[in-house]
């Protein structure tokens, strides 16, 4: 289970030195990412890799589609598919064509169109920000919701994490009040696990 165990009981304390609009995503990596072994290390850089949406382009979404990381695979075929419906919204409010921006997905049902399609269907830019970057918090506690103890559950958190940083840099009541979700989140599973051995231990895949 390598240190997974320890990570996850310590979430609390090590996202506790938010400080109004100041929290620290670096420094919370850092203290997590020392303690992982050298292929979690490569899990946690890919992840971060797809945090970058300007960037992000078809190779990408084909390395995350061919990871072992259940969590990998699950969240960037949601993110992907998500960044195609906004590029098709955008390109429909601009007149133009989005085909070039596209990126191609699996044929698959997506369970959250119809959300996205009405989060789009906001005038309110930043309130339809807000609401995408909640559906996205949602997606990783869906997809991490029964790993516990394993690398799903440390990368939810970083999907997490990296939301308050940002929240917290564009609107600190925003960003606070994510910060203490995140934290009760993980308060909460910490409380309803006995630590000492009883708690149910989900192996990674």
């Amino acid at each position: 289970m390598e240190n997974y165990v320890y990570i996850v009981a310590s979430l609390p304390e090590i996202a506790v030195n938010y400080d109004g609009g100041a929290f620290d995503y670096p420094a919370v990596r850092e203290q997590i990412v020392e303690l992982l072994s050298e292929d979690d290390r490569k899990l946690v850089a890919l992840l971060e890799e797809g945090f970058d949406e300007d960037t992000l382009g078809a190779d990408f979404y084909a390395k995350a589609a061919a990871s072992e990381s259940r969590f990998i695979r699950e969240y960037f075929d949601f993110d992907g598919r998500l960044r195609n419906m906004k590029v098709a919204y955008l390109a429909k409010r601009l007149g133009k064509q989005g085909d070039a921006y596209f990126v191609d997905m699996p044929e698959a049902d997506f369970e959250e169109e119809s959300q996205i399609k009405a989060i789009l269907e906001d005038s309110d830019f930043v309130r339809r920000e807000q609401k995408m970057d909640e559906l996205k918090w949602e997606k990783a506690s869906d997809i991490a919701r029964m790993d516990y103890f394993n690398m799903n559950a440390i990368l939810a958190f970083l999907v997490k994490a990296k939301t308050v940083q940002r929240w917290a840099e564009l609107d600190a009541a925003k960003g606070e009040e994510m910060f203490r979700k995140l934290v009760k989140e993980i308060r909460g599973t910490n409380e309803h696990l006995d630590l000492s051995g009883g708690g149910k231990i989900m192996h990674n895949s």
